[in-house]
Order: C-alpha cells, then structure tokens, then sequence
C-alpha cells in the first residue's frame, strides 16, 4: 500500500552571506516511513534539518506538513506542525527527574496546579511504548547517552509529533544501543509515525531505512529506496568521483625520522592504535563521528588516561598522566571546541597568543619583558595573517577565523617549545580564506627543525588539502593509512565505514 506523504519540501535555497549551501533541495516522508539523509560534512543536512525545525529561514522554497504548506517556518509554527527534532546532543534537565524532563512544557494541570501522578503516568505510557526500561522517577544524572536519548524521543512523542526528525541519533552509542535504538525506531514506523534521520553509518542506513537521500554540495544526488542500494552506491553519491588534486612527490616514511611513535595505545572510545608522525609531517586522522579521533588526540595530550600501551615523542617516553606532563615534553593540543577549551574572549589577542611564552620571555625568570613580547606577537600575527593585528583587542571581538588563529598561532613559536602540535577539527567554523592561511602557517610549522603535527578532521577536502599521510580510523581502529598520491575522497569514505557491522 503507498503510503500517505507527511512531510513533503520542495526547491529549498538557503546561502550564507552569498554562499549556496542548499541549492534547490527536494524531500519528501511518507506515513510510516524510516528516511535516511546522508552526505559528507557541508553537504547541507544541518542546514535542512534548521529549516524544517524553524531555526532558519529558506531564502525560497517551501515546506508541507500534513497538507498545509510553508515558505518558511519559526521555531514555534515548526512545534505546532508537529515537526520534533532530536539532537545529537541531548537537552536533558538533569536537575528534573524522567517524568518531568518528559513533561517539560505540557505537564498536566488542574487549573495552575500540576498533577504529578497524571505526569508520571503519561511519562510511564511513553516510555513503555518504547520499550524502555527506564522508570519516571529515574535520576538522569546516573543515565548514560542512550537512556538521555530515551527521554528526548519520550518527550517528543508525548506531543503526538507528525513527523519525528533524528539528528545522528547513533553517534555515541554502543553497538548494543544502536540496535535499541533501531528496535524503538522500527515501533515509531509501525505506528504509522514517519522517520527523518541524519547518520553516516551507511550499514544503518540500508537496514533501517525505507529510503536513502543524499546531499553533496546542497543538491540532492541520490534519492531511492534502500532495498534498491549498496554502500558502494552511498560512497559513490557521497564522495562524487572528485579525487585529489596533484601533489609533489613525498618523501617515503623510511626516509622520516620519527617524531612520535605509538604503540598499542588504548583507551575509552578508541585502540589498540599502531601510528607514527615523522618530523617534517602533516599526518591527518580522518573517521566518522564516534570513530574515536577526539578520544586518540586526548589521551595523547594526557586529558584522558590511557588502559594499555604508550607513546614516544622523538625517542623519550611520553608521559601520559596529565596534560601539563606532555605539554612539559613538547606536545600540544588544539581541541575542537574553541570557543569553550581554547580562546579566551576576555583577554587582549596578546595575551591569547604569549600565554605559554610569558615565563620564556621574562628577565631573569620574573620580570615581564615587554619589547621582547610585542616582537614575539607581531612576528605571531604577520605569519598568521591575523586581521586586524592589534595585540590590545579583546580576542571575542575577532572573527571565528581570527580567533582559531590566536590559538594556532599559541603553539607556532619556537618559544613555547612545541615539537608535535596536534588540532581537533582545527578549521570548524572557519571561512576558506582563513582555511587557506592556517594552512600554510601550518606547513611552515612542520619545516623547521624537529615539529610534526596530527590533524583529526572529518573532512576529507581539508584532509587532501594539507596532509602528508592520512591515517583512517573505524570504530576506534585503524583501518587504513594512505600515502599522500593515494589520497581520494572515494577512498576515505570507503576505508572510514569498513568497520561498520552488519
């Protein structure tokens, strides 16, 4: 039987300060339906799933929910639609119980007085169609990523959602809670609720969903029913046939003398993990959300502890035990989250930059040396290119791109005494032109005598852009390492979800 059209979106156009990033988007979800929405980072699934939850405005196009048709939706007419989005992030009160984090907004009432035992009860009634365990009493704080999840879907379904939209639902599950998840999914659809989720396992795309749309470059490349796919078919789509631009020959890795070496290195998340990073090196970590590239970088840079193995950084042993033991050994990390484990937005842009450098600079160990620190930060802000270079401005006040500078540009100074740099995601949020900038910096970085650096992306194009090797993660395992002439998008993509499991 075909099955009636719940969300229907039609020529959706969105651009960013004259940028395209979707570009005549067409989408539609039947009644009972599982639809999976794929495509590499950039390729315009958060901006959509923006859009359809009222966070966005489309510059054009139109959104249909039930038969009743929108150029665009706020926040608000999103809710009464009855479009429900889930985060990947849970939004979890965990100063309230299950029930009330599951009634939040709608809780029952006689007049203004809450009724605690209806509540309870509608929570109870949620949850056991889900087929969870968890109790409306339950403390959120002992849950782990699945059960906040349970409460998110709970708390959506007491609305009586239209449609029901997931946002990388899996990304932090183990394989046990990903296949909860896939059973409390397949009881939505037998309800005859439809299902709109984004993920980049592929397996779980093809037996989850009823059908498989792919974006690239905000266009749809790819719509079709799973039966009718394979992964090589999502690869394709995904990575289209664009492959690495030519790069000079590289130098083999016996020719490398090694900066660091790991050996069988384990952790929460990740390992046992085999890997060097030569001096003169850019090495790229690439893998999909959850592969276990943060957890790697962390426990390298002493923030996690390690469960077996060790490191090596220009042949002395690594001292894992906290971050200021590696930092004292030349090592350095640029994590992901900028703006809350990095910059300090407070603070002038000299201060963001000298921080690890004041006590190299003082006189005599104590005095602050003040010629000494204005030349270190303008040769800092010229090799950077940092716009405007004003060492007095509050670094809040520069640009996403000027801030991720600062930061960078932290460790890229012969006075700190940084011999490996390793950066998380060091580009998010940042425009090409910047891109392109820390780049080079980069690279200048690691051609001076003894540095290397790991860069963990899940771009591919930042990784084809500035690697030397690239080093695949799946699963918290290697599963691949290419050579900077192999490198190609297809690749990656194919290496990245080898350690999917059927």
């Amino acid at each position: 039987m075909e099955r009636e059209v719940a969300l229907i979106v039609r020529s959706l156009h969105k651009s960013y300060e004259g940028v395209p990033v979707l570009r005549g988007v067409d989408l539609t979800v039947g009644d009972g339906e599982i639809h999976a929405l794929l495509g590499a980072n950039g390729a315009g699934k958060s901006t959509v799933i923006r859009c359809l939850s009222g966070a966005e405005r489309p510059d054009s196009g139109t959104v249909t929910v039930a038969g009743r048709t929108h150029s665009a939706l706020t926040p608000a007419e999103a809710r009464r639609e009855g479009i429900a989005v889930i985060h990947q992030t849970p939004t979890v009160a965990l100063s309230l119980d299950v029930a009330e984090n599951v009634t939040l907004g709608v809780e029952p009432r006689r007049g203004p007085f809450r009724r605690r035992r209806a509540a309870r009860e509608q929570a109870a009634s949620a949850l056991a169609d889900l087929g969870s365990e968890l109790g409306p009493r339950d403390d959120p704080t002992t849950l782990g990523n699945a059960g906040l999840q349970v409460i998110e879907i709970a708390k959506a379904m007491v609305r009586n959602p239209r449609v029901l939209i997931l946002d990388e639902p899996t990304a932090a599950l183990t394989e046990r809670e990903v296949e909860r998840l896939a059973e409390r999914m397949r009881r939505l659809k037998a309800r005859g609720l439809p299902l709109l989720f984004v993920t980049h396992r592929l397996t779980e795309a093809l037996e989850l969903a009823d059908r498989v749309t792919v974006l690239r470059d905000g266009r749809v490349v790819l719509s079709a029913p799973a039966a009718e796919l394979n992964k090589g078919d999502l690869v394709t789509a995904i990575a289209g046939r664009r492959q690495a631009q030519a790069r000079d020959r590289p130098r083999r890795v016996s020719e490398v003398r090694p900066s660091l070496e790991v050996r069988g290195l384990a952790g929460p998340g990740f390992g046992p993990v085999d890997l060097t990073v030569g001096e003169g090196e850019i090495v790229g970590l690439y893998g999909l959300v959850g592969a276990g590239r943060t957890e790697l970088l962390e426990t390298l840079a002493g923030a996690r502890r390690a469960t077996a193995g060790g490191a090596r950084i220009a042949g002395e042993r690594l001292s894992l035990r906290s971050p200021a033991a590696v930092l004292g050994q030349g090592v350095a990390l640029v994590p992901s989250d900028r703006l809350r484990t990095s910059i300090f937005p407070t603070l002038p842009a000299a201060d963001n930059v000298l921080l690890p450098s004041y006590a190299h600079l003082a006189r005599a160990g104590t005095a602050r040396d003040r010629r000494a620190e204005r030349t270190l930060f303008g040769a800092v802000a010229g090799a950077m290119s940092l716009a405007p270079n004003r060492p007095h401005l509050a670094a809040g006040r520069y640009s996403g791109g000027n801030q991720q500078k600062l930061v960078i540009g932290r460790w890229l100074n012969p006075r700190t005494g940084c011999r490996l740099l390793l950066l998380d995601e060091p580009t998010d949020g940042v425009d090409v032109a910047a891109r392109a900038e820390l780049y080079a910096a980069l690279r200048r970085f690691v051609t001076t005598g003894g540095t290397a650096a790991l860069l963990a992306s899940s771009e591919p194009e930042e990784l084809l852009a500035v690697a030397d090797r690239v080093i695949v993660l799946a699963r918290g395992r290697i599963s691949g390492v290419l050579q900077r002439t192999d490198l190609d998008e297809h690749t990656l993509l194919e290496l990245a979800h080898a350690g999917e499991q059927h």
